[in-house]
Order: C-alpha cells, then structure tokens, then sequence
C-alpha cells in the first residue's frame, strides 16, 4: 500500500504536465500490486481508509523509499524473465508450425475457461451491461461505460446505464470543442456563449445588445473597450488597411460577407481595423438568427494563409470582432449612416474564454501531424462510408438532459494533446529508456488483457462484443481505412529510413558493400520500436491521467455521489486503475 502511495507521491508534476513518466509509475504501482503480499486484514484497512492519507507503516519516509526501490527492482526483474519467456515462445512458434497451432489453441480455451467462473450473469442484463465496470469508493459510485466509437452497441449500453443507475452526473471522454462540433446545430449559441454589450446613443437610453465573439476574443480577456463607433462608407466590408483614413480609438461597423472575387474573412477585418487604430469590430448579422456555432470568425486553413500572406502576420487579431443581432445591429448601422448622426457609443469589458483556439502556426503543425500519422486518412475514409463515430457520446448528452442532471467533458482538447505528443516522440535518452522499459512490460500487459482480474473491465470481451454488432459497411470502412492509413504511415517510414540508410552507406558509418536494404529495414523496424511505446504513453497513458483528475474535480464540484462516465476501451483500466488506488479525493 505505502508503495503505491509513494508512487503518487513522486509523480504529481510529470502527471500534471502529462508527459513522460506517467506509464512507468502506472507499470511500478501495478508490478506492486501483482507481488503485494498484504495480508487480508491490510486489505481490509486499505478499503476503508484512503490510500492517500494513511500513515506509512515503514516508519521514516527513507525506508518507504528504499521498499519502493525494491519493489521496482521486483517488477523489473519479473518483466525481463517474462520477455525472455515470451521470446521463446515466439521463436517455438516461429520454428515449428504446430507448435504454433498447439500454443494458439490451449491459449484461446484458456481465455474462454477464465472468464467463465468470472462471469456475472447480471452484467449482460438489461440493468447493467457486460462492457461496464463499477467501483464504490470514498463514498461514491462510479459506473464506468467501456465503448468503441464506431460500434452500434456502445450508445445502447450508453443508454440503458444511464437508465438504470439514476446517477448525479455524467461524464464523457471530450472536449468542449469536439462536443461543439458533434452536437445538433440548433442548441448553439448557448448564452453563455454571447459577449454583452450596452449601446449608448444620444437621443435614447442605453440598450443592451448580446452578441456573437469571435474565437480570438479571449486573447483579450477583461479588456474594456469604451468608444464611438464609426462606419466607413467608402470601406464598408473592412478591407482596407490604409493609413490615410485613421480609426484611431473607434469601433468600427462592416458589413457581413464579401465582395465578389475578395477575401474578406472575419480575422482579415479585424487585422485591417487594427492597423487603422480601431478598437473592436463589429458585424451586423444579415439574418434573424445568430450563426449556430459556439464561436464566430473560424475559416478554411487555404484561407487563413491567404489572410496572413496579406497582412504579414501568423498570430491572433489585436482587436476583438463581435457579431451583432439583426435588430439591434440594423438601428446602430442606420444611425452610423446618417449625414449629421448623433453619437453612438458603446462599452463591454471582452469575457474571458477558455475554449480552445489556436493560431495558424499550431494549425499548420496539427494538420501535418495529423496527416503523416495517417490519422486524417483512417477519419476520412471512415467519413466516406458514412459510418458514425462518437454516438455514445450524443447519447450520454442526451440521456444527461432527458434527467436533468450535468454532462461534464474530461478529456484534454487537441492543442494539450498535441504538445503531449510532441514531448513523448522526442528521442531523448528518457523517453528511449521508457520504451524499451514498454516492451519488457509487453507480456505483463498483454497476460493481463487476456485474464483480467476482477474490478477491472474486460477490454478483449467487451472489444468482441462491440465488434459483433459491426454493420457490413462498418466492417468495409475498418478494413480499407486501415489499410490505407497504414500503407501511408509505412510508406512515410520506408522513405526516413532509405535517406538514413542510404546517408549512413555515403558517409562510410557502414562498411562499403553493406546490404543497404537489411539497414533500411533495421532503421525502419526501430523507428517503430520506438514510436509505439511512445505513442501510447502520449495517447492513452497521460489521457487516463487527465481524465482521472477531471473526474474527481468534477465529482466535488457538483457534490456528485452516484457518476457515469463514457470512455473508449483504451481508457477504461487505466481510470479505474487510478480510482480503485487514490480514490476520489481531492
């Protein structure tokens, strides 16, 4: 027990930046959980006060230090015994084709033969389904909904929990912005997506106008603009950036839309209005409804290189943009056009924002990223085949509203997920230590996925279960965008590793006359040695992390006691992991 707990106690800041370090602390506490030789009173105490807070039993803080030492040293020891098992095994297979026949046999009866006793008839009810873990801790319930994006089981099974357990709160593995952008157009703008805005003109009373912002606007959080508001007539869509007509301290009115043939995006307003002295920008909405997006001024990424070819810059807008309602904009632009118009004014302090945004060069990196990893391939054939992705999610949302109870997002947004994938893919002599430390823990890992032990989810069941309910469409997409996507990522590989090869042959690192195609394959086969530990670090491992302390923040925050929460399989030990050994404090 201590040993888990110093564990903890030695990870926080690696935990919290979600980078490197998080999947070897998660191997030492789950080695010292496979060897803990407690006794059963120990684990009675264990359950009933919380990791965190007990005193040691080992007394001085070093002698916990040098048990949790030794203990590593146990599960280091017992990976590299297993891995050498494991490679035996392999080559037994890799020599003898029955052998290969017999070990793959006696392993598929042993998988069936142990999840027989450890089957709970009730699970594959209708109460509570078979791919959903439970843990009781800390004087909570959490009901954890293992699921796979694409099946057609996982919003039913999202569904009947939901149903069945009543909980205070539901919770699922997203962020704000990706449950923008699967929601139903028609719930947004929410209000608390709306800036207010109070409008002074002389011969009326001020009148208080909400309006749309932009998704730069929070770069300029608490910032107070309190200015007259102008119109140029001879630039009436804010496309001028000349010096000769200043706007020195004013809000600036435009027109929505564009001229024909010219750019005119909302961000290139902006950065015009700026560079003439303006304070903010303001767009009258042609229409009577305001945009259903949570956030304005977002365009196509040709559009924005184009936007910064123009105007030199790569970063946010200096001024905020807001989009007006069609009534109250229509009688501030009638005003602002008239020969001798009275003053208008208007002041509003710009709100903070935490949704995410990001700036073109983050969006450059991203879209790279994304296509190299082949990530855009495997969505976008998927895409193609119309098969949809992340229902459970909506179903939970819906579900949560139907009760009237919360529908918080745990999950990290794309820019920290990014950043994180960034750190762990850096060949720096920790994370290349943490990969083969990976690949040690493989048969470790792997024994465990095959024979889960009992307050765990059984991903490989539920994962066959969620698979049966595939449509053939579903299965046509999987297959092709698999294939493609990992034609690509090895095509990718195979070049980085022809250049290395074939720069190694040039420079005389091998010997004249190596086989430069055995190297390409060595350079290739390591590349992916590497990057797959790493990913997963990056990917699952630090994601567990984040989402693990989401949970318990959002569970005091809304004094929740009974709690749902929809995660991919991938996820799904990993946060019961973290509950079931540091429960719900926080």
């Amino acid at each position: 027990a201590d040993l888990r707990a110093m564990a903890m106690m030695r990870q926080p800041l690696r935990a919290d930046a979600g980078g490197p370090g998080i999947a070897d602390a998660d191997a030492a506490v789950e080695g010292g959980r496979a060897l803990d030789v407690a006794s059963e009173s120990a684990a009675q105490r264990q359950h009933q006060q919380p990791l965190s807070r007990r005193p040691s039993v080992f007394g001085p803080e070093r002698s916990s230090w040098s048990s949790f030492r030794r203990s590593l040293l146990l599960v280091f020891a017992w990976d590299i015994s297993a891995s050498v098992l494991f490679a035996g095994l392999l080559w037994l297979c890799r020599a003898s084709i029955p052998a290969l026949v017999a070990i793959f046999s006696a392993l598929a009866i042993a998988v069936v033969l142990w999840r027989l006793p450890c089957f709970d008839p009730t699970r594959g009810s209708s109460t509570i389904p078979y791919t959903c873990g439970f843990v009781a801790i800390d004087g909570r319930e959490v009901f954890l909904v293992a699921t796979l994006h694409i099946a057609p089981r996982a919003p039913k099974d999202v569904e009947t929990v939901i149903a069945n357990t009543q909980p205070d709160i539901v919770m699922i593995e997203l962020d704000e912005e990706r449950l923008d952008d699967m929601r139903e157009a028609d719930s947004l703008p929410r209000a608390s997506d709306l800036q207010p805005i109070k409008v002074t003109f002389s011969d009326q009373e001020a009148v208080t106008l909400l309006a749309q912002r932009a998704y730069w606007n929070g770069e300029h959080g608490r910032t107070i603009v309190s200015a007259e508001v102008t119109f140029d007539q001879s630039d009436p869509y804010c496309l001028s950036d000349s010096q000769l007509s200043p706007l020195v301290g004013k809000c600036v009115m435009a027109l929505p839309g564009r001229p024909p043939q010219q750019l005119a995006t909302g961000a290139l307003k902006a950065h015009n209005a700026a560079r003439r002295g303006g304070s903010a920008v303001l767009v009258v909405n042609p229409r009577n409804t305001l945009p259903h997006v949570p956030r304005i001024g977002f365009s196509s990424l040709w559009d924005d290189l184009r936007v910064a070819f123009r105007t030199r810059r790569c970063g946010y807008p200096e001024i905020p943009l807001l989009f007006l309602p069609k009534d109250g904009g229509d009688q501030l632009m009638a005003a602002c056009r008239r020969n001798s118009p009275p003053t208008v004014r208007v002041e509003f302090e710009v709100l903070c924002d935490g949704y995410p945004r990001r700036t073109l060069r983050r969006r450059l990196c991203q879209c790279i990223a994304l296509a190299l990893s082949g990530i855009a391939i495997l969505y976008g054939i998927i895409e193609c085949f119309a098969v949809d992705t992340g229902e459970e999610f909506l179903a939970a949302a819906a579900a949560a509203a139907s009760q009237g109870i919360p529908c918080a997002c745990i999950d990290v947004d794309i820019d920290r997920l990014c950043s994180r994938l960034g750190a762990a893919l850096a060949p720096t002599p920790c994370n290349i230590c943490r990969a083969l430390r990976a690949w040690l823990a493989f048969p470790r890992i792997l024994f465990q996925a095959l024979f889960p032990c009992r307050g765990r989810v059984d991903v490989l069941g539920s994962t066959i279960l969620h698979m049966l309910s595939f449509r053939t469409r579903t299965w046509l997409a999987m297959l092709l965008a698999g294939t493609c996507a990992g034609g690509f990522v090895g095509i990718i590989l195979a070049i980085f590793s022809r250049g290395a090869a074939g720069a190694a042959a040039d420079t005389g690192v091998v010997p004249a006359g190596t086989d430069t195609a055995a190297l390409q394959g060595y350079i290739m086969l390591a590349l992916e040695l590497y990057a797959f530990p790493r990913l997963y670090d990056a990917v699952a491992a630090s994601r567990d992390e984040a989402m693990y302390r989401s949970l318990v923040a959002k569970a005091h925050e809304h004094a929740a006691r009974r709690i749902v929460v929809v995660v991919g399989a991938a996820h799904a030990n990993g946060i019961l992991q973290r509950i079931q050994s540091r429960g719900l404090h926080r």
